[in-house]
């Protein structure tokens, strides 16, 4: 709790956001759990981070502003998914009683993603949006995974049909065209706000792609506009990306508005496998924004406020950095681990 909420002060202090909205909200989504001690040790091993921390920050930037994030995974009493599912249902039920969030959607297909029996893996995460210009809104990722009854395609197919997007299974099998074992459904990520804008979102693992390839796919959505995925993603990582020690990841996100037609697609490259320090991860970082227009003086600021260490003193900060367009404006985010327990976290998701 102390380190959570007092490296969010300094982010939103940073950004020019509601500083004491965002402890608040964080202290709630770190309650009761966050008061333990942190330990040498996860007793839980998050999905959340590489070196299995439960909370992660991030910062989305376009050239007009800059929205502060944080995904949490509400650890449980007992090293049991079903007491995971207990501990995330009792943040879901705060964040709605205390801020608002709506979760109608995640109450369609509760039974899916946290069922009764023989649950296995991650139960949920919690994500929150800090933004300049309104409330913070909430999400939350779910575990196609969950038990053995389904298999993760099924239970996403399934998810969509009851969230009204049973169309969209056309689009999601042609952007999957080489199959769900190397393209990998790996989370379904659900907005908890009301609105024909409010997102469902599509994971997907890829494995031995190169990214010109993915570049190309995406074209399946409406706001994609193709060319620049194939030199963000060497330009982050250092090489051409044709054989990776971590896959890559994208999404699909659907919206009442887009209907079956996926409105957007985002790219997701891990960067701690791909560099000797963070301090060369900084550096390409900045050039890539610099390139894109986006202000990497604010990504460096905001960075400052995160690392607890000399950057070239690991390699475990930086996890992941995205791109996509929006509405023909850039927009780039990057992700940063507390390094919690280790700051040169080894390789995940390997095939298999």
């Amino acid at each position: 709790m102390d380190y959570g909420v007092s490296t969010l002060r300094r982010l939103l202090g940073s950004s020019g956001l509601n500083v004491e909205q965002g402890a608040r909200v964080l202290r709630r989504m770190l309650s009761p759990w966050g008061e333990r001690r942190i330990g040498t040790q996860p007793n839980w091993r998050s999905d959340v981070c590489a070196d299995g921390s439960p909370i992660e920050f991030s910062a989305a930037f376009s050239r007009e502003r800059t929205q502060v994030r944080v995904l949490v995974e509400a650890v449980p009493d007992r090293l049991s998914t079903s007491a995971a599912q207990k501990s995330a249902l009792g943040l879901t039920r705060g964040l709605t009683e205390d801020f608002g969030a709506v979760d109608d959607r995640l109450a369609a297909v509760h039974d899916l993603f946290l069922p009764d029996g023989g649950p296995a893996g991650f139960a949920m995460m919690h994500a929150v949006v800090f933004s300049p210009d309104g409330d913070p809104e909430f999400k939350v990722y779910l575990n196609p995974d969950a038990d053995r009854r389904m298999t993760a395609v099924e239970r996403t197919r399934e998810a969509l049909d009851r969230l009204g997007f049973g169309k969209a299974w056309n689009a999601i099998s042609e952007y999957a065209r080489r199959g769900f074992d190397l393209d990998r459904i790996v989370y379904l990520g659900l907005d908890l706000v009301d609105g024909p804008q409010s997102r469902v979102k599509v994971y997907f693992r890829h494995y031995d792609i190169p990214p010109a390839e993915l570049d190309a796919r995406m074209r399946i959505s409406l706001q994609h506009e193709p060319g620049f995925l194939e030199d963000f993603c060497q330009a982050l990582t250092g090489n051409g990306g044709e054989a990776r020690p971590q896959p890559l990841v994208s999404n699909l996100t659907f919206t009442a508005v887009g209907e079956h037609t996926p409105v957007s697609a985002t790219l997701y490259v891990p960067l701690w496998v791909h560099a000797e320090s963070d301090r060369t991860i900084r550096d390409r970082i900045s050039s890539v924004m610099a390139r894109m227009g986006l202000p990497a003086g604010r990504y460096r600021a905001l960075l400052s406020q995160v690392a607890r260490r000399p950057l070239a003193g690991g390699r475990g900060i930086h996890t992941y950095a995205s791109a996509r367009m929006q509405h023909g404006r850039p927009r780039m985010t990057t992700y940063w681990s507390p390094e919690l327990y280790d700051r040169y976290p080894p390789a995940r998701y390997q095939r298999g």
